[in-house]
């Protein structure tokens, strides 16, 4: 009995073991393959020494070796301490590993995916990117993974973006953040030593495109996860040198010698320089696009060697020569042959090339004075269309795969109501127009839904261009408020279905903020732009002035956005007071000199000058305030770099050249005043003195600038003295100038102040000016009472009417209306004699007048 007793003992010892024997053997294996919990921090660099390893795919892509390069270029930036690079399946003893790929490409993500450690899903497309930290029994992994190799390079810059919060204190962030030692400045760390706290996380893009038109650095692209620089090569424009009627200079082939301005050598040399960068480009997973004017002016050696190809002569003050161009014939077969020709040869030369940015607007196009030939009529039209489609044709006859980025479209070319063209182009065709009508700083785009959601649906991509202000260059303003609302206004509208992205808006100075926020906001439109502005500043300057700095750019930018809306009533560049720059192209040149100047003097009557005066007097103390912003900043600043330093000497001068420039137009609107209300000639003369005084100040901060925004590739010096020469030529005006001109006569005073001078409805003054003209004309009229409608119709002398402007200017007082010389069928009125008549409408009363004018070129 006590045997069989010692037996059972025994038996069940031996289970005993068994079963712990078994319980260890799962313990090891839960401990060797499974995360374990813990609350430790995930570590790069520690005492200047590297405790992580990169750890890439077996098959790891281009791409992914990049984003690896990437993260130790940073991570060495921040700390002088480079992490070492292996592949996934190579030992590694270091406790901390960044693990990036695809489940494709690297064996440890797709081990994590099928495990359930890490989930990408299908929804986060090829660019979107996951990032996880997991901790397992030997060593701890932050994985960077993606559905492709873009994602994976975007998961990587998180990464980095992570370090920089770490290192700065400072959320959100961007790459361009500086971290280092900084005095007095607690925000920003350094240090010997860079931990991660754990992370978990996904993103990706909103929209598709994210898209450049500046010229900017591969790795800048690419750090701020942008994905199509759409205006490689040359563009200045102009349609001189940057147009399909220049193209040959991108091509070394001995068919096209003849028709080169430029030498071999420096030919082979952008040859080389854009097939390397198109290359880096897309290493990093971005589409380049040659940029061309269709067609532009052709070259001086076509002009000259091949004269069949080309139209008659048409005068233009803005060609190479400044005088007149001689336009490319669309219809002749001999020139449609020689564009096929030249588009396979330059898609033959740049194998790394993605496609073209084809673009046609105003007279950039060069267009013929011939229907035949290509001008604004129908029949031009169609031929632009026609020899896109050859553009296009002959690009995918080489490759089938090319892209085509179509700007400008449906606007005062490539006409296209009924969607017809667009629904021939390839799938995957980027067609785009500007915010507002031609880029003015305004809170809404303005482009109609069904036109976005129509080109949408036709398999393309819709891009809204929203570049810099022109109406501020050579300066700049920072509009990131503007951008973001009108972004904002397209991507919380559920009815907005067609729209692909954005370009990105921004260059030199504090401008540079609208290139960061337009970039993010692409990616994510809710991202809190306002709070990456404010870091941005503090990041250079210290957080108290930061808050100074960015009150001061956001005080203006509201300001200029104000007076662009009708130049304070103070100029008429179309053909009226009280119009704003919308539709226009002017730039701060247009607003100084001697013209400028005379136009303000010359508003026509009391009521637009007192308008004036009460705009300036509004702008003035907001702007002023812009302006001592800045200067509080001083106080508390803490300048980072000499760059920093410029960028902020420059915003200071910024700002009191506009205060100045307001100072300086409200002393001249003052003095027309004074010349309505009372005869008083020493006051006069001390307003214009005072304009005077504010506009040598304007020389004064002209010359204190470090830069200015590069515009048509002029220089610094060139934009500097051309500045001066303006302001010189209204300080000369302004000295010499009459100020018994501005003491209005009682007769003139009585038409502008009273309303019962003239009862009944009349055309009292018509003439257009000038007379004859080129180009253009305006027609200027006074109307005793404001009209019900004005018509202009012009004729030619034998009574065929070629012209009618509906709904001309028809307020009370004094008119002006622009025509641009052409007629209702598209067509430039030729030389010679013409009649106009002005029909004026009121109340069932209709006034008739007819004059002559002359077109002379």
């Amino acid at each position: 009995m006590r045997k069989v007793i010692m037996f059972y003992i025994l038996r069940f010892n031996l289970l005993m073991n068994k079963w712990m024997l078994l319980s260890i053997i799962v313990i090891i294996i839960i401990i060797a393959f499974c995360p374990i919990v813990a609350a430790e921090e995930f570590k790069l660099v520690s005492n200047r020494q590297p405790v992580a390893v990169i750890i890439i795919g077996e098959t790891a892509s281009e791409q992914e070796w990049y984003a690896a390069r990437e993260l130790d270029y940073f991570v060495a930036k921040f700390t002088e301490t480079n992490l070492k690079t292996i592949i996934a399946g190579q030992s590694f003893v270091e406790k901390f590993a960044i693990i990036i790929g695809t489940p494709e490409s690297n064996s440890y993500v797709k081990d994590f995916q099928n495990r359930g450690l890490i989930k990408l899903k299908p929804q986060l497309g090829s660019e979107g990117y996951i990032l996880k930290t997991v901790e397992m029994h030997s060593f701890v992994s932050l994985v960077a993974a993606g559905n492709s190799s873009k994602g994976v390079l975007y998961g990587s810059y998180a990464i980095v973006e992570a370090c920089i919060t770490v290192l700065t204190g400072l959320s959100p962030v961007d790459l361009d953040f500086t971290v280092k030692e900084i005095p007095q400045a607690p925000f920003n760390k350094g240090g010997e030593d860079l931990t991660l706290p754990f992370m978990d996380e996904e993103s990706k893009p909103f929209y598709p495109i994210r898209a450049t038109l500046g010229s900017e650095s591969p790795d800048w692209l690419a750090r701020h996860r942008i994905n199509m620089s759409g205006a490689e090569g040359v563009w200045t424009g102009t349609g001189s040198d940057d147009g399909l009627g220049t193209a040959f200079k991108y091509v070394d082939e001995r068919e096209f010698d003849d028709m080169q301005d430029e030498p071999r050598y420096l030919r082979q040399r952008r040859i080389r320089n854009l097939q390397n960068r198109f290359s880096e480009l897309r290493r990093r997973g971005i589409d380049s696009y040659l940029f061309m004017y269709v067609t532009g002016e052709p070259t001086k050696a076509i002009i000259r060697n091949h004269p069949e190809l080309l139209a008659e002569e048409v005068p233009y003050g803005g060609s190479r020569n400044m005088t007149s161009y001689r336009p490319f014939c669309w219809s002749k077969p001999a020139f449609r042959d020689l564009v096929r020709r030249l588009i396979k040869a330059i898609v033959r030369t740049y194998p790394a090339l993605s496609g073209f940015h084809l673009r046609s607007w105003g007279y950039e196009t060069r267009e013929s004075e011939s229907p035949e030939c290509g001008d604004f009529s129908e029949r031009g039209q169609e031929l632009l269309w026609q020899l896109y489609f050859d553009i296009i044709d002959a690009a995918r006859q080489v490759r089938p795969d090319f892209k085509f980025y179509i700007s400008g479209y449906d606007r005062k070319w490539l006409k296209d109501p009924e969607y017809i063209h667009v629904q021939k182009l390839p799938p995957g065709t980027i067609i785009s127009q500007k915010w507002g009508l031609d880029g003015e700083p305004v809170l809404d785009p303005d482009i109609p839904l069904e036109r976005i959601n129509t080109v949408g649906k036709e398999g393309r991509l819709f891009l809204i261009l929203s570049h810099d202000v022109e109406e501020v260059m050579p300066f700049w303003m920072v509009e990131s408020d503007l951008f973001v609302e009108g972004a904002r206004k397209y991507a919380m509208n559920s009815d907005v279905r067609g729209l692909s992205g954005f370009t990105l808006q921004g260059q030199n100075g504090f401008s540079h903020l609208d290139k960061l926020v337009s970039a993010k906001i692409n990616w994510s439109p809710d991202f809190d732009y306002e709070a990456l502005m404010r870091n941005y500043l503090a990041n250079r300057y210290g957080q108290p002035s930061a808050e100074h700095i960015l009150q001061g750019l956001r005080i203006n930018a509201r300001v200029l956005s104000d007076y662009f809306t009708d130049y304070a009533g103070s100029l008429s560049f179309l053909g009226k007071y009280q119009r704003g720059s919308r539709g226009l192209a002017t730039r701060f040149w247009n607003l100084i000199g001697s013209d400028a100047v005379a136009d303000t003097l010359s508003i026509p009557n009391q009521e637009i000058a007192q308008y004036a005066e009460q705009r300036f007097s509004e702008l003035l103390p907001k702007q002023q305030r812009a302006d001592n912003e800045m200067s509080a900043a001083i106080e508390t600043i803490q300048v980072t770099s000499l760059e920093a330093k410029y960028d902020f000497e420059d915003a200071q001068n910024l700002m009191r050249i506009w205060t100045t420039f307001f100072e300086s137009r409200l002393r001249l609107v003052e003095a027309i005043n004074i010349g309505y209300e009372r005869i008083d000639e020493i006051e006069i003369q001390h307003k214009l003195d005072s304009a005077v005084e504010y506009s040598q100040k304007m020389i004064f901060l002209v010359n204190s600038f470090h830069s200015f925004v590069p515009i048509f590739n002029l220089s610094n010096a060139y934009v500097r003295s051309s500045l001066v020469k303006s302001l010189k030529s209204e300080i000369e005006f302004l000295s010499n100038f009459d100020v018994c001109d501005l003491i209005k006569s009682s007769a003139e005073q009585s038409y502008s102040n009273s309303d019962e001078e003239y009862e009944e409805l009349d055309i009292i003054k018509f003439l257009n000016h000038p007379n004859p003209f080129a180009d253009s004309t305006y027609f200027i009229y006074i109307l005793t009472q404001d009209a019900d409608d004005v018509t202009i119709s012009i004729y030619t002398p034998s009574g065929r009417r070629i012209m009618r402007i509906d709904g001309a200017s028809a307020f009370k007082g004094y008119n002006e209306e622009p025509w641009d010389g052409y007629t209702q069928d598209g067509k430039r009125l030729a030389n010679g004699v013409y009649l106009y008549k002005i029909a004026v409408k009121l109340e069932g009363k209709k006034i008739e007048k007819v004059g002559k004018l002359g077109v002379l070129r």
